[in-house]
């Protein structure tokens, strides 16, 4: 009687344990299942390249069409399809300066070490009922060993860099596709 107790006892044990280890690992999928992106934005980045070294990296930022039709009804106070200078320098202070604590959903390593960026020449604009961030970064940064990421850690924005989307001035043809693939990893 007391080693059938002691087995039950034992089964009960055992089986929560494995109840446990389920339950934490539901709890882990459904948390991550939350975790999705809320926009989309099409990242278009041009490169201006000068002696094996970038002088100039213009990125264009296209939002998705949902996200597009709210900032707009929002942002485009006088109703004129386009932003004006005060729009622009709402949005700037309001919308886009906040996400340095993001270094502007960039990761830009040269030699491993981690780059800290500073846009300038910020315009929003209005193309085909989508909105468009442009800015560029005006650092020169050596082309050897560099690497460019576009991401969100928190996974509320989706960045989708296409390599048609990549674009390289100043340097043979042959040579674009190979950067490309180095600095972006796009094949």
């Amino acid at each position: 009687m007391q080693l059938s107790c002691i087995l039950i006892l034992l089964i009960i044990i055992a089986s929560m344990k494995y109840l446990i280890i389920k339950l934490l690992f539901l709890i882990s999928l459904f948390t991550n299942i939350y975790a999705h992106p809320h926009t989309f934005i099409e990242v278009e980045p041009t490169i201006d390249i000068k002696q094996n070294s970038i002088n100039n990296l213009h990125i264009k930022w296209t939002l998705d069409e949902m996200t597009s039709m709210m900032l707009i009804m929002e942002l485009d106070v006088n109703g004129d399809g386009k932003f004006d200078k005060e729009e622009n320098s709402y949005i700037y202070e309001n919308y886009f300066s906040s996400l340095v604590e993001q270094n502007y959903y960039m990761k830009i390593l040269s030699d491993k070490k981690r780059i800290t960026i500073k846009p300038k020449n910020f315009k929003a604009s209005i193309n085909k009922d989508k909105l468009v961030y442009a800015f560029d970064i005006n650092k020169n940064i050596d082309t050897k060993n560099l690497k460019i990421d576009f991401h969100d850690e928190d996974l509320f924005v989706g960045l989708m860099l296409e390599k048609k989307f990549i674009k390289i001035n100043g340097i043979k043809k042959e040579k674009i596709n190979q950067l490309k693939k180095q600095i972006f990893g796009v094949k």
